[in-house]
């Protein structure tokens, strides 16, 4: 940038030798104020050009901190949501259809083999084939309304029992089509016929009580009547 001809200065600027002066200062005054008024404008525009490149680094710098802070906050502050576990997000197990447990659970008495049963009967296996074995029924205990009962029903040989050997079941309706049963709980659902005394099959797999458990009777056969059983099936009823 050119500096301004003091000549076009000199119609603005007032002259000193309006002021009371020495003889000789006031073209000298005036010849200072001309030159400070023409160099300004050179000056400060060098000022302001050589503050660019500083002022531009600056803001480089600025705007490298914030972004940099975004990312901490981001990656430090707030950490990123941990993904669902398998173990939420799986859907829950459906439940067992009513009365599938109890009819395979163990029996602590007599009261809840009969509460627990499709079918009371007393009987005998007749022939065994295939894995199931023909029971003859003598006498219906008890029977739930939509159980049938024919004179003649199809029970899991494997803890039926054996041929001509009188018994009395506590029976699960496994197939209705069929006319399937399965005794309760294993061997819980087995008792042998001695005259009038029923002993449970097993000594491990035996209720302990008829209507309450008793911790004495554990480990060992449980031995009542027949006519106790009919009793039991009755108050069913």
């Amino acid at each position: 940038m050119s500096a301004p001809d003091p000549a076009e200065w000199a119609q603005i600027a007032p002259h000193p030798g309006d002021h009371d002066l020495p003889a000789g200062r006031h073209e000298l005054h005036r010849r200072r104020l001309l030159t400070a008024i023409a160099q300004e404008p050179r000056t400060r525009g060098r000022a302001f050009v050589s503050r660019r490149p500083a002022l531009a680094a600056a803001a480089l710098v600025v705007v490298a901190a914030g972004i940099g802070g975004g990312l901490a906050a981001r990656s430090g502050d707030a950490p990123p949501a941990a993904l669902p576990s398998p173990e939420v997000s799986r859907p829950a197990a459906r439940p067992a259809p009513p009365g599938t447990a109890a009819k395979n659970r163990g029996y602590g008495t007599l009261r809840q083999l009969t509460d627990s049963a499709d079918l009371v009967v007393r009987g005998e296996v007749t022939s065994v084939a295939d894995g199931w074995a023909v029971y003859r029924v003598a006498e219906v205990l008890y029977r739930a309304p939509d159980a049938p009962v024919p004179t003649e029903i199809t029970v899991a040989a494997e803890v039926a029992g054996t041929a001509g050997r009188p018994t009395v079941l506590y029976l699960g309706l496994a197939d209705p089509v069929a006319r399937v049963y399965r005794p309760l709980g294993g061997e819980f659902g087995i008792f042998d016929l001695a005259g009038k005394a029923a002993t449970s099959r097993s000594s491990t797999m035996s209720v302990t009580g008829l209507r309450t458990e008793d911790a004495t009777g554990a480990g060992r056969p449980f031995v009542t009547t027949l006519a106790e059983l009919r009793q039991l099936a009755r108050e069913r009823r």
